[in-house]
Formats: structure tokens, C-alpha cells, sequence
């Protein structure tokens, strides 16, 4: 009776994205993108004020291999987290290393999750500080 319990047990989307942080945090590119939608969509602060927008796995993963090779020993920490629903708040710390010294990052991030996959994620963090702090 137990078994047939958790094999019905689909996972919440809490802990889907502290699959995905962890994942991130392996280096793990294709378990990420394993739980993510195929139309997923991602936010972060830009260079215009609108912000930038990628759209799909195919940009996901080009971004996540463009970061991975720049920072490899880049980590996140969860701080706090939130869900409601198939909503899911973190405040999180990035950490990675410039000129051979860390820098570390807070941000927030909102995830939707729906049917077991992230289809979307919006990042407030601030880019001038982050920028500076990482040409510093």
C-alpha cells in the first residue's frame, strides 16, 4: 500500500525547484533542462529597462553553457522559499569567482511550475552591482 502511495506521489513544485537549484549547482545542464518546460520562459534585469527575455531550451541551454564555462565553481544558496500554488518564490545568493576572488550576488526569483516542469522564471537582482563587482 505504501509503494502504490509514492509512486502516485508526483513531486510539488517546491521541490522541483530545489531539484533545479541543485542541479545548477552539479553543473548538470541536461537535468535542468529536464525540468523545464520546452517553451519555458526566462526574465532577468538588462541592459534596457524592459529587461531581457529568453525564450525555449534551445536558449536556456546556450546560456547555461556560456555560464558554466565562464563561471564553473559558480553556486546558489536558497536563503528562503515560498510556494502558493504552482508559484514558487526564493530569495537566493549566487556566488561565483572574478579575477580570482568571490563575489556574491542576492537576488529573488519567481518560478511558475506547471504539470511538473518550470515553464517560467523571472530574476531581480542588480546588474550595474553585479557588473561592477565582476569587472572590479
Amino acid at each position: 500500500m505504501r509503494a502504490r502511495a509514492l509512486e502516485n506521489h508526483s513531486p510539488t513544485p517546491e521541490s522541483i525547484v530545489r531539484t533545479l537549484v541543485a542541479a545548477l549547482n552539479r553543473g548538470d545542464i541536461a537535468g535542468v533542462l529536464d525540468l523545464c518546460a520546452g517553451d519555458i520562459e526566462l526574465w532577468s534585469p538588462g541592459p534596457e529597462l524592459a529587461g531581457q527575455a529568453l525564450h525555449g531550451k534551445d536558449e536556456l541551454r546556450q546560456m547555461l553553457e556560456e555560464s558554466e564555462s565562464r563561471w564553473p565553481d559558480s553556486w546558489l544558496a536558497i536563503r528562503s522559499l515560498i510556494a502558493d500554488g504552482e508559484q514558487v518564490a526564493a530569495e537566493m545568493t549566487t556566488v561565483v569567482s572574478s579575477n580570482n576572488r568571490p563575489v556574491s550576488q542576492p537576488f529573488a526569483v519567481f518560478y511558475t511550475v506547471r504539470d511538473g516542469l518550470v515553464v517560467r522564471q523571472a530574476s531581480y537582482f542588480d546588474l550595474r552591482a553585479l557588473e561592477d563587482a565582476l569587472e572590479g
